[in-house]
């Protein structure tokens, strides 16, 4: 008969023999893994990680001159200028210029309402509003500018505005990229690239001007074909219309808006400051 001691160690053999065998076995045995998400189970799964992102609106592109012009859309967005607010004389005009995030600002957050406009940053912000191709039934030849060379950081956009009518250059073959473009300057370019005449005598329309001796001749035809349209803003009096000072940002924003109205693509706004109007009391900030 083994001794007591014999009977425990061949215990204990038994013991590990059991247990290398249990390890073996379950070693075998898949682990247990999470089932396999459905589409609808795993889209609830992916959400619960992290929100979903909806791509930024994209504006339409202008379509031809011959086609419809689509409605510029309201972007969601709250563009906030840290100069303007909704005294200004154009709130209503350049707040919905921003909702359509059609109006720029400075990196500093604000507008500069009041600062002039060059010629330059002027034929940028046609192009950018209205990319028609130029009516002609080839294209227009490049114009050649001296202070507007092909390393100028406007060249292209001053060619387009070119090409499309907007825009031309001096009598010196110069096209002045960093002066002030004056109020007349912008009525004129309007009127030209949208290709608008005039059916009233001037002695009819300039009649509503207080200041119409101040405007140079070669401007007459436009600014006639331009306030039959509604697109001169004057502020603080429509029958002044200063044609030679310079056009704030303000202003010239302001007549592109109206000049989107014109066209369609804007809804109408009421607004006090247009030329043929009655004539408003001043009570707004400049």
């Amino acid at each position: 008969m083994p001794q007591p001691w014999r009977r425990r160690l061949l215990a204990l053999l038994g013991a590990i023999a059991a247990g290398t065998a249990l390890v073996a076995w379950t070693s075998k045995r898949p682990l247990n893994r999470e089932p396999p998400l459905t589409p609808a189970a795993l889209f609830h799964h992916q959400a619960s990680r992290q929100p979903l992102t909806v791509p930024p609106q994209v504006l339409p592109q202008p379509l031809p001159p011959h086609q419809a012009w689509p409605e510029l859309p309201v972007i969601k967005a709250q563009p906030r200028f840290t100069d303007l607010s909704a005294d200004h004389w154009a709130w209503p005009l350049l707040i919905d210029l921003a909702q359509r995030n059609l109006l720029a600002g400075f990196p500093d957050g604000s507008f500069r309402p009041a600062e002039p406009m060059t010629r330059a940053e002027f034929a940028t912000q046609v192009v950018q509003l209205f990319s028609l191709p130029p009516d002609l039934s080839q294209p227009a030849p490049e114009a050649h500018y001296p202070d507007v060379d092909s390393t100028h950081w406007a060249h292209v956009s001053v060619q387009k505005a070119v090409q499309m009518k907007f825009l031309s250059g001096s009598p010196e073959g110069k096209f002045l990229p960093d002066q002030a473009i004056s109020r007349i300057q912008v009525i004129t370019a309007l009127a030209n690239g949208l290709g608008l005449k005039s059916s009233s005598s001037p002695s009819t329309v300039l009649a509503f001007y207080d200041d119409d001796d101040e405007v140079p001749p070669w401007a007459t035809q436009s600014l006639l074909a331009a306030t039959e349209a509604g697109l001169v803003v004057s502020y603080p009096m429509p029958t002044l219309l200063s044609p030679n000072q310079p056009a704030s940002r303000a202003e010239v924003a302001a007549m592109l808006h109206r000049t989107l109205t014109y066209i369609g693509r804007l809804e109408e706004i009421p607004f006090p400051y247009v030329a043929g109007q009655p004539t408003p009391t001043p009570n707004r900030a400049d």
